[in-house]
């Protein structure tokens, strides 16, 4: 593994699980300054210690990301723990629910919006001014392919997943100046056991098959692209949304 990322403190939210903790390890791997963050420490604590006894440098952050206050307070305690500005923010974390147009309530969508669009313009908001005073930082905001090819059952959480799009973009124009890039990776189906969960196995048989490469991505699949923008290997990519689907919007009809 190199170490394109050695030293830099890494910002990973929804780390305890899934897409999450598999860019921080891979960040960690990488040689990044972990820290993690979840909204439950119930998860996260015996994730990080995990993480830790694997020789990697990695802390714990429970918080709402969807709480102003409490997004601007961690990341001023994020810089005095590891004693320098962030260097990349990974906004990952998401609570969803899919539903039919005609079940859905304001509690669901006012939880989803909170988490997956608040939440990356607080962390956002929170973390610039640490990047522009190191000279510069990665964002990198999870997205999805249901952004421009909704599922079934999914008005929320396409319109959600649309918006961190144009937030990303949105965001890459205004931070240019500071030398803050601002990217997005569109995940497909990803075979996560939060993922899967969504749907029944004649769904499941269906998607796979429609799939090029003929299977569902890995959480490692999506870490490795955010390794990339998150190191200097990108640093001429801004604004750009990078879709990892094994192919599926290409073949998509």
């Amino acid at each position: 593994m190199s170490a394109r990322l050695q030293d830099r403190v890494c910002v990973v939210t929804g780390a305890a699980r899934g897409i999450g903790l598999a860019i921080a390890e891979r960040f960690g791997r990488e040689g990044a300054r972990l820290a993690c963050v979840d909204v439950s420490a119930r998860r996260l604590e015996p994730t990080v210690a995990e993480l830790v006894s694997k020789g990697l440098d990695a802390c714990a952050f429970a918080i709402d990301v969807g709480r102003r206050d409490d997004v601007h307070a961690m990341f001023r305690n994020i810089e005095s723990e590891f004693g320098a500005p962030v260097a990349v923010l990974v906004n990952n974390a998401v609570w969803a629910r899919f539903q039919p147009l005609g079940e859905i309530d304001g509690e669901t969508v006012d939880r989803m919006f909170a988490c997956g669009v608040e939440g990356l313009i607080w962390t956002t908001q929170a973390v610039a001014p640490q990047m522009e005073r190191r000279g510069g930082g990665s964002i990198i905001n999870l997205t999805s392919v249901s952004a421009f090819h909704p599922a079934k059952d999914s008005i929320a959480y396409s319109a959600l997943k649309a918006g961190v799009v144009g937030l990303t973009r949105a965001a890459a124009m205004e931070l240019s100046s500071k030398r803050i890039r601002v990217n997005a990776i569109a995940p497909g189906m990803i075979g996560t056991p939060a993922s899967i969960a969504q749907f029944d196995e004649a769904t499941i048989v269906e998607r796979r098959a429609q799939m090029p490469l003929g299977r569902f991505g890995e959480p490692e699949e999506i870490a490795g692209v955010a390794a990339f923008l998150a190191s200097d290997d990108s640093s001429y990519v801004q604004g750009a949304v990078i879709t990892a689907d094994g192919g599926w919007t290409v073949a998509a009809k």
